[in-house]
């Protein structure tokens, strides 16, 4: 037991590794360093030091009271709290008895080192910062540095712009943030984008991108939500406007974001009607984006003057921008009742109510000091104070006002009322009518159309009026004649007597109302027993008229049964005469049909022998006269062959001239014989006389008489 006690207090400490023993009799820390082996003794053992305590180190924790070195790589840098007064004072290998510390001062031990702590030291191991350009490092000053004037406390900026690697000197801290992290983002703004900085005693700087923004040491970004640090200038358009405030007092130049002038501290603008990109500064704070209203064809808003407070109606069609600095748009919540009594569906309060009236029918508007009738179809759009009139009607059958129907739309045109009456005859015979009224609201010339709504319950009225005509008027009647002619009594009663073909109507001053028809859809007797008696007699009366109708339905029967045979007897001698009148007519058409027949070929032979008549009588002529030119010529020729040939012949003997005139006479008598009979047609003479004329113009001399009778000889023969 006593070997293995003594090898439990003998430690091995490695190199780079060193432990602290405290002697219980005095107290004192003794600092080892390795490579070494402590035997502890029984007035001896090992602590560590926590949370600024020396504190025994027990087995049974797991822990043995050998710590490594405290080591930082060339990246890195140890800060080091209670440094040694001697800074030249090094640990050496084996046991090292405490020195004097600096308490409460810091130092910073860049990389690379290795060394042990000394009993009260604490050290702690960062990586040195890296940094890029958009990067940055807030660097606090704990003690004063030499030839550096900065005070304890004041903070800097280390951009990454300027280091991209950053080892701190001592004296200065580098502050972590929120999350434990040493390097901090700057902000990127992009074009269009800004970004806020807030300082310490509320000033605040805004700077416009693009760039990457680095903050002073004692300034902060302002975040949106989610932790947005870049913010959105805000986009101007024609349709759109911004409500600015002036936070401090500032003068605008020409071409500034607002209009050029003096402004003060607390004044609000309304930027509109320009494009482009609008940054808050440091003197203008954005209030708010005020869009354009865009109103529709009978849709309107409410806006309120807010110089006056004055509330006027904007309506459509139209895209109204309203400016915050002088209106405000206003609102106007309505209950579901009246929503539902006016008409309106979906109805949420940003709009003006538009009552859409339909046709035939007419609202009440009513305002502060005056009321106006608006009859339909149209929409009506209400200003802010109007409201609609309300009626309250009668309901049920007979009317009652036990569950009044509200509502504001009055027809005015085709109003249909119908109620149930008890009445009583003159001989107290108790009756149930059912009448079903027409009613109309009619303007008259130079009236107010708004006395229509004088009466609420026009319908109470209405019945309550008529009820008491008809009951007077059934009153005075008797049964039997009111059962015979009940629609006709109280139709008079309503509407007055017939005057033509009609009836003046009944109207009603109160709000003129005029009833124009009246229907009686039902009476009823009440009493059963003159209700049977009744029946039979209208019963007995419906036979009596049947048994009169059938027998003056035979009577007509029998009456067209005879005309109907007197008709047909009639259409028969009808078509007989009419069947020989057809047949004279045809043997006539027969007559005139021959006759003309033979006159049509009598003037077609009559015309072609008229037409071949004058043809051959034409042709002949011209024979003729051919022949003649010709024997003329052949005579001319011929006489100077009788001249030559006489001269030749005067030799000859006279028998010879005798026999060649003889020859010459036969044969002109030929010739003639040839020609006399179209001749003679053509002339209208005789065969002789057209010879002799003929012969006789010849140079044949006395025997031209002989040679025609010749002719004629011939041609008889």
């Amino acid at each position: 037991m006593a070997d293995r006690d003594v090898r439990e207090r003998d430690i091995l400490i490695a190199s780079n590794e060193y432990a602290y023993v405290q002697d219980l009799t005095k107290g004192d820390i003794v600092l080892y360093v390795g490579p070494t082996k402590i035997s502890l003794s029984n007035t001896e053992r090992l602590v560590d030091f926590k949370n600024d305590r020396f504190l025994p180190v027990r087995g049974e924790e797991g822990a043995s009271g050998v710590c490594p070195f405290v080591a930082a790589s060339s990246t890195q840098y140890v800060v080091l709290e209670n440094p040694a007064k001697d800074p030249a004072t090094k640990p050496v290998k084996g046991s090292n008895s405490a020195i004097e510390l600096l308490s409460g001062r810091r130092v910073v031990v860049p990389g690379p080192a290795s060394f042990p702590l000394w009993p009260g030291q604490k050290a702690r191991v960062v990586p040195g910062h890296e940094l890029y350009e958009d990067q940055y490092l807030r660097v606090r000053v704990y003690e004063r540095i030499e030839g550096d004037p900065a005070p304890i406390g004041s903070e800097r900026i280390v951009k990454g712009s300027e280091v991209s690697f950053y080892l701190p000197k001592t004296g200065l801290e580098v502050l972590p943030d929120g999350g434990g992290s040493y390097v901090r983002n700057a902000v990127s703004l992009l074009d269009g984008q800004y970004c806020v900085l807030r300082g310490p005693r509320g000033q605040r700087r805004f700077v416009r991108g693009p760039g990457v923004v680095f903050p002073e040491a004692w300034e902060e970004f302002v975040t949106g939500a989610g932790g947005v640090r870049a913010f959105p200038a805000y986009a101007m358009r024609r349709d759109k406007g911004l409500h600015v405030r002036v936070v401090k007092a500032f003068e605008a130049k020409t071409g500034d974001q607002v209009p050029a002038g003096t402004y003060q501290a607390g004044q609000e603008l309304f930027l509109s009607g320009r494009e482009g990109f609008f940054f808050p500064t440091e003197s203008l704070e954005v209030l708010g984006e005020v869009s354009s209203i865009p109103l529709a064809e009978k849709e309107a808003i409410y806006v309120r003057e807010l110089a006056t407070g004055q509330l006027r109606t904007v309506a459509g069609p139209a895209a109204h921008l309203p400016d915050p600095t002088k209106v405000q748009v206003v609102q106007r919540p309505l209950d579901a009742e009246t929503i539902k009594r006016w008409g309106l569906k979906g109805y949420d309060g940003k709009r003006a109510p538009a009552i859409t009236i339909p046709p035939s029918y007419a609202v009440l508007v009513t305002g502060k000091t005056r009321r106006e009738v608006v009859k339909g179809p149209q929409v009506r759009i209400l200003d802010f104070e109007e409201e609609l009139g309300v009626l309250a009607l009668s309901t049920g059958t007979p009317k009652t006002d036990a569950a009044p129907l509200p509502t504001c739309f009055l027809l005015v045109d085709g109003n249909k009322v119908s109620d149930r009456l008890e009445v009583r005859t003159s001989d107290h015979v108790q009756l149930e009518v059912r009448l079903s009224y027409r009613v109309s609201f009619a303007s008259s010339p130079g009236g107010d159309d708004a006395r229509w709504f004088n009466v609420s319950n026009y319908v109470a009225l209405l019945c309550d009026h008529l009820g008491s005509i008809v009951r007077a008027a059934v009153r005075s009647t008797s049964i039997e004649r009111f059962h015979a002619a009940s629609t006709e009594i109280l139709r008079s009663a309503v509407l007055g007597e017939k005057k033509g073909d009609k009836r003046t109507g009944r109207e009603f001053e109160e709000n003129g109302m005029l009833v124009y028809d009246v229907e009686v859809l039902e009476v009823n007797i009440l009493d059963g027993d003159v209700d049977e008696l009744l029946t039979d007699a209208q019963r007995a009366a419906i036979n009596s008229e049947v048994t009169r109708r059938k027998e003056e339905l035979r009577l007509l029967t029998e009456q067209a049964r005879h005309a109907v045979d007197r008709a047909v007897f009639e259409a028969q001698r009808q078509t007989q005469e009419a069947e020989l009148v057809l047949e004279a007519a045809r043997r006539q058409l027969t007559a005139a049909k021959a006759e003309g027949k033979v006159e049509a070929t009598r003037i077609e032979a009559l015309g072609k022998a008229k037409t071949d008549a004058e043809a051959l009588e034409l042709s002949s002529k011209a024979q003729v006269e051919a022949k003649a030119r010709l024997a003329e010529v052949e005579a001319r020729a011929l006489e100077v062959q009788v001249a030559a040939f006489k001269a030749q012949m005067e030799s000859l003997q006279p028998e010879l001239i005798a026999t060649l005139k003889t020859l010459g006479h036969q044969q002109l008598a030929a010739t003639l014989t040839q020609h006399l009979g179209p001749l003679a047609i053509l002339g209208g003479e005789s065969v002789a006389d057209v010879a002799s004329r003929l012969l006789s113009a010849l140079p044949v001399g006395a025997s031209g008489t002989d040679l025609a009778a010749a002719a004629l000889k011939r041609k008889s023969a």
